[in-house]
């Protein structure tokens, strides 16, 4: 005869549920606040960055509500009754959940690509690491979609003890693409190095920044994994689980706008040189090329008969976007 589980506390549920709410919240504003500053800063950028900015946000704020319709259905409707049913809300956000995430490891993945498809000799052996984040973003979206879909026909947190495989396969599938775009990102930076200082603090600075982005959403992804198998009947794995797209958000806006600061740190001389955007197709340099832009707030003396734009001085690009 199977013990049924112990009835669990106010704390481990309820509790947890408006911690991940205000957590969540407080990113929530700080992305929208991030994504106010680059369609700020960065308007010449490709129409396809800021339409990926743009898709992020719809789904995060989609993702928001929904979280926020399931927070008043129990604790205005249903006010004084601790009930463990799930409603058609929880299963949406959690599905908005994992689609931002998705989005944003997808550009991360055509960052990679762009940041190594000038190198001939090594751009074959990056498709195989580009094609693994693909394959572990489609992996953990597609884990997503059916723990969504079982969640709507389980219609209880109490069973959610049922979904451990398939949520397990969607956090661990989370965790190593995460890790692989960090890996990818800092090896292909490493070997661009030249010696040069200005370079080397370029570089460095990128490689900071990718270490930075990838720990905290791979934290996010292992606390939620572990907390959900040692405690599958409360909802403490809430507490990882909500920030989670919050922290996949503000890492790619961070990453979009701190270009200016990292091309400053690397050139403090801050003089001026012309580069011709005509011959960026099939210019090679020691840095890899990825994307070109001025800094924000920067004076803009693009020359557009000429394809000219006057940057500050760097013999590669003016602002390094992987």
């Amino acid at each position: 005869m199977n013990t049924p589980p112990p009835s669990p506390s106010m704390a481990s549920t309820y509790g947890a549920w408006l911690i991940s709410l205000f957590v969540e919240t407080i990113l929530y504003g700080i992305g929208v606040l991030q994504a106010f500053l680059y369609y700020q800063w960065w308007g010449t950028d490709p129409r396809s960055i800021k339409l990926a900015v743009f898709v992020v946000m719809v789904l995060e704020t989609v993702q928001l509500c929904f979280f926020f319709r399931s927070s008043y259905f129990r604790f205005v409707q249903r006010f004084g009754i601790l009930q463990g049913d799930l409603v058609w809300s929880d299963s949406l956000q959690l599905f908005a959940n994992y689609l931002s995430a998705f989005a944003v490891q997808i550009f991360f993945a055509t960052r990679v690509y762009l940041l190594t498809r000038e190198q001939a000799r090594d751009f074959k052996a990056s498709l195989a690491g580009i094609y693994a984040v693909g394959v572990l973003a489609v992996l953990q979206l597609s884990a997503g979609i059916a723990q969504t879909v079982l969640t709507y026909k389980l219609r209880s947190f109490s069973k959610l003890d049922e979904t451990t495989a398939i949520t397990t396969l969607q956090t661990a599938a989370s965790l190593l693409c995460d890790i692989v775009i960090t890996i990818h990102l800092c090896f292909y930076l490493a070997r661009s190095k030249t010696g040069l200082p200005t370079t080397e603090r370029l570089l460095k600075a990128l490689m900071i920044n990718a270490i930075n982005r990838g720990f905290l959403t791979a934290i996010t992804s292992t606390m939620t994994m572990i907390l959900f198998l040692v405690f599958p009947h409360n909802f403490w794995f809430f507490l990882s689980i909500a920030p989670n797209s919050k922290l996949y958000m503000n890492s790619m806006l961070a990453t979009l706008n701190m270009r200016g600061h990292i091309w400053r740190n690397a050139h403090p001389n801050g003089d001026w040189e012309t580069i011709n955007l005509g011959n960026m197709g099939t210019h090679h340099s020691t840095v890899p090329q990825v994307e070109f832009d001025t800094l924000p707030g920067s004076v803009d003396n693009t020359d557009h008969d000429s394809g000219s734009i006057a940057t500050k001085s760097y013999h590669s690009s003016a602002v390094p976007s992987y």
